[in-house]
């Protein structure tokens, strides 16, 4: 769930380098084909650009629920949206969700044997029904909305969700020496929190027109459960992986939605 790298050769320090770090980071999270080259960044070097890359995302996601909202009902556009993210990123953190739920699912496993399901690429039960459970409560929270307003809290959504990956990448360690968490590094606390900061005040300004009440409560509910589920993730196997960062995105983009869908009317 993060991007590989080389050993990093410096932290980008002007405009330019920022926009060659923002298309080496899109090039992984997303489906984008961009001539990069090879990485020059470790994630970590460049948090503050998940943000942006979410907002990206939630931006094609919401375009196309809105013009499908103008044309038929809020459920099929609500599908169509759901299903047009899922494509856009390659499904990377839905295979990251299925993958955690496979190894944390089943009750008494010491963390080797979490870890080695989790390794499997093949999906079992619990994989399946958190894929599943995941896609309907999206779907269910979207069918409501107006165009207009499906687009601004997909944007939000996605934009917060990705700041979060950045939290566990600081609190914890990652469990593998050879994986892909392990090749984000270790990120500084001001960058951790510029990112989080940055996500979270594009998904309050974008709810704001929306009620205060609500642009207040949906960051706070998405971060709330990246939070807890770091945690309980971390508690099980001893830090993190690529798969649980993953895991942690889609947390926080539910809960975003939930509330939302709570708390706004259309």
């Amino acid at each position: 769930m993060t991007s590989p790298s080389e050993p990093p050769i410096a932290r980008p320090s002007s405009f330019d380098e920022w926009l060659q770090a923002f298309k080496e980071q899109a090039t992984f999270f997303t489906g984008l084909k961009l001539d990069v080259g090879a990485p020059r960044w470790q994630l970590a070097d460049v948090l503050p650009v998940l943000p942006f890359i979410g907002a990206g995302v939630g931006l094609a996601a919401g375009l196309v629920f809105a013009i499908m909202r103008g044309l038929g009902p809020g459920w099929l556009a609500a599908v169509v949206a759901v299903g047009a993210a899922i494509l856009f990123t390659r499904a990377l953190h839905e295979d990251g969700l299925a993958d955690t739920a496979d190894g944390l699912g089943p009750h008494g496993l010491d963390a080797d044997r979490r870890l080695e399901i989790m390794r499997d690429s093949r999906n079992g039960t619990f994989g399946m029904l958190a894929l599943a459970l995941s896609v309907l409560v999206k779907v269910a929270c979207l069918a409501s909305f107006s165009g207009a307003t499906g687009l601004v809290v997909l944007i939000g959504a996605h934009a917060l969700s990705r700041a979060t990956i950045a939290y566990p990448l600081l609190a914890h360690s990652p469990v593998h020496a050879d994986g892909l968490g392990s090749q984000a590094g270790k990120p500084t606390d001001n960058d951790v929190w510029l990112a989080i900061g940055i996500g979270a005040v594009l998904a309050f300004l974008l709810l704001l027109g929306k009620g205060f009440f609500v642009a207040l409560l949906a960051p706070i509910a998405a971060l709330a459960a990246a939070w807890f589920a770091s945690r309980w993730v971390a508690a099980r196997i001893g830090g993190y992986t690529g798969d649980t960062l993953g895991a942690v995105q889609q947390a926080a983009e539910i809960a975003f939605l939930v509330v939302a869908a709570l708390f706004i009317s259309r």
